[in-house]
């Protein structure tokens, strides 16, 4: 592999190398240089000389997220975790549990079933989420001290591999109100010919936070190009080598798409805002000393999220070489959609133990949801097609509940409810429910959780009504209805969990490629590119996986192990068995440089992997004339993953055993080649 370093890859290899060649004397050196909570260089001299300290920075910092709907708080880790640091930037997952195109931020997708989120209104987006955050993952900060985190990923050339630059900063102004922001930029020129991503977002947050009220708000700018290359134009480039006319690069490989560009740019706001009322309890620390603080029996909350949404599709490329067909005129593409939704939900809560008789808390509020779609139409009646936009409405009028129990020792629980009661969709439903029963054992605790989802949704609007240039479909379609029940035992003692779960999808909604035989411009027979939308009338799915962790000393192994078996593998083809496992040695070097070093494999068994549409930017069936399945070859990955302090950083050598020619993400689209990749992030406080 042509691994060309720019410098500013030199300047940060220089410093890990600096780190990991410290011995007790030189570390200490470095903590002082780079980790101290104070700037030395600003301190007189004559201080030093007299021996008093600078005065210390606090460094505490605490994270969370929120229940978008009714605000509740939940405590999470701030991002500065050494495990697992390293695929951190993988397409491919933490895990490995994604299918992808390959190149860092492009569309994926989950093998786990029942990890896959629901369609988002604007469903370019839905298998986005590399890059994009769902409001129940937008983090909140509060901090003694000013925080900064820049983290920085990278592999490849200058023709090759990605970039990854996040930056993250937040301060609080008094003890009450913090505020910040997220510059994330992500480039990957990609291993293989025609698949750059390029896409930028700037985040700015606030919250407030007292006794009496309470408020979080949340602004997000995307700004996301993606080249499509519709995979590699032959498999045999990858699976017999040898049979092509000539040796080819990885970024040599002819493509079945050229100049073909999604291009999507997303404004989305969200406030969530809570106005307590309560009451003052005293309580008695000692005979002489008392306590006083607030106690809310009720608060009135209101949350709202506005989203503009707009993606075009721009192709300059001969499209009777890939698609089946032609519906709008000009040789070029440019299909243009657009989204404008906002929610706005207002609502009571009645807290839960206020007084000993309140042994759970209840939410209700009322709501109302407004979808405006814009998508490619042509004017009735034209003698020939002239291209214009269809504009599309929705307005709901929601309800919806939550009662929940998070006090008390043994037995938590928590359920939530939203009906659309009139409207476009009336009659849409989603209901979830969590349970969680601890148990002690051995001095330790053993927790058995049950998760339940039930619902009936009408499918997204572009399912019904989709035109573009190359698909125009206009379809009366049945509710999605879905159920799920799962079932998760673990005990700290041993590192266990083991899930059990079970789904039933009627009327599941899925694209299927149904392209014709054809013979391209270079008289070469093909098959067309066509997605067609279906339904079928129930699928069940059935999960089991383990997930342990085992300790021997300064030797560790991970293991992640999940089995599914789908009812219907026509149409929801699942691989029998993913497996990621990690083994790696933990230790520390001069008492403060924290190693770990180790080698992870991400294998799943062979099965007819689902194929990819740029049009839609969803993942779809194979063509039944050309399936074909993947799978069935172990990814390794061996790594160096280091941390000193506020500083992390980690060196890894990617696909290891690259050698035959079986390695596939998805059908057309092979995993990247081996290859060094380097990743940093540093904390910083003052």
């Amino acid at each position: 592999m042509r691994n060309v370093l720019t410098c500013k890859h030199i300047i940060t290899l220089t410093v890990i190398l600096i780190c990991l060649a410290s011995q007790d004397l030189l570390a200490q050196r470095i903590i002082r240089d780079l980790e101290s909570n104070a700037d030395l260089a600003n301190i007189p001299n004559d201080s030093i000389e007299r021996g008093k300290k600078p005065k210390e920075v606090p460094v505490d910092v605490v994270a969370w997220t929120i229940d978008p709907i009714f605000g509740r708080r939940e405590p999470v880790d701030v991002d500065t975790l050494q495990h697992d640091f390293q695929n951190k930037a993988y397409p491919e997952g933490l895990h490995g549990e994604y299918n992808s195109l390959g190149n860092i931020g492009s569309p994926r997708e989950s093998r786990i079933f029942m990890e896959r989120p629901f369609r988002h209104d604007f469903p370019f987006i839905t298998n986005m989420d590399q890059f994009i955050e769902s409001p129940e993952d937008y983090k909140y900060y509060n901090t003694k001290s000013p925080y900064v985190n820049l983290s920085y990923d990278w592999c490849g050339t200058k023709t090759t591999g990605y970039d990854n630059f996040k930056g993250i900063y937040t301060n609080n102004a008094g003890k009450r109100f913090n505020f910040g922001g997220i510059f994330h930029y992500m480039y990957g020129q990609g291993y293989y010919d025609n698949q750059h991503t390029a896409f930028m977002n700037g985040t700015g947050w606030a919250s407030y936070l007292n006794d009496h009220y309470d408020l979080h708000l949340h602004y997000s700018h995307y700004d996301m190009k993606l080249e499509e290359n519709g995979g590699i134009a032959d498999d045999n480039y990858i699976t017999n080598p040898e049979s092509m006319s000539r040796r080819f690069s990885h970024d040599d490989i002819p493509t079945r798409l050229n100049s073909t560009f999604s291009r999507q740019n997303h404004d989305v706001f969200t406030l969530n805002h809570r106005y307590h009322l309560g009451f003052t309890r005293v309580e008695e620390i000692d005979s002489v000393t008392t306590k006083e603080y607030f106690v809310p029996v009720t608060s009135i909350f209101h949350q709202a999220e506005i989203g503009n949404y707009r993606r075009r599709m721009i192709s300059y490329d001969n499209w009777e070489d890939f698609y089946s067909y032609s519906f709008l005129p000009n040789d070029s593409t440019l299909d243009r959609y657009k989204l404008f939704n906002m929610y706005n939900r207002v609502g009571l809560t009645l807290h839960e133990g206020f007084n000993k008789y309140a042994v759970a808390g209840l939410s209700a509020y009322v709501g109302f949801a407004h979808r405006n779609y814009e998508i490619p139409d042509t004017l009735e009646g034209a003698a020939v097609h002239t291209p214009t936009k269809l504009k599309m409405k929705e307005n709901d009028v929601l309800i919806g509940g939550k009662l929940e129990r998070t006090q008390g020792t043994y037995i938590h629980y928590n359920a939530d409810a939203e009906f659309v009661v009139a409207g476009t969709n009336i009659g849409d439903f989603e209901a979830n429910g969590h349970g969680e029963l601890n148990v002690p054992i051995l001095a330790d605790t053993a927790q058995l959780a049950i998760d339940a989802h039930i619902s009936s949704y009408r499918p997204n609007m572009l399912f019904y009504t989709f035109h573009s240039k190359n698909y125009w479909w206009d379809q009366d379609l049945s509710k999605e209805n879905r159920l799920r029940l799962m079932g998760t035992l673990s005990y700290t003692k041993t590192n266990t969990e083991l899930t059990f779960g079970m789904e039933n999808v009627s009327n599941y909604t899925y694209l299927l490629n149904n392209g014709f035989r054809a013979v391209n411009s270079s008289n070469e027979e093909f098959y067309t590119h066509n997605a067609e939308v279906h339904q079928k009338s129930s699928v069940q799915v059935l999960m089991a996986r383990l997930n342990q962790q085992l300790k021997f000393g300064p030797a560790h192994l991970d293991a992640d192990i999940v089995w599914q078996q789908s009812t219907d593998k026509d149409v929801l083809p699942l691989p029998t068995l993913s497996v990621y496992a990690n083994l790696y040695f933990k230790f520390v070097l001069a008492k403060v440089l924290k190693v770990e070093l180790g080698a992870d494999m991400k294998y799943f068994t062979k099965y007819e992997a689902p194929d990819y549409d740029p049009v839609t930017a969803q993942f779809m069936l194979q063509n039944e004339n050309t399936r074909k399945k993947i799978g069935g070859y172990p990814l390794f990955t061996v790594y160096a993953n280091l941390a000193l302090k506020k500083l992390r950083f980690h060196i890894s050598y990617y696909h290891l055993n690259q050698s035959d020619g079986r390695y596939f993400t998805m059908p057309h689209y092979p995993m990247n080649p081996k290859g060094l990749r380097f990743g940093i992030s540093w904390n910083f406080y003052d």
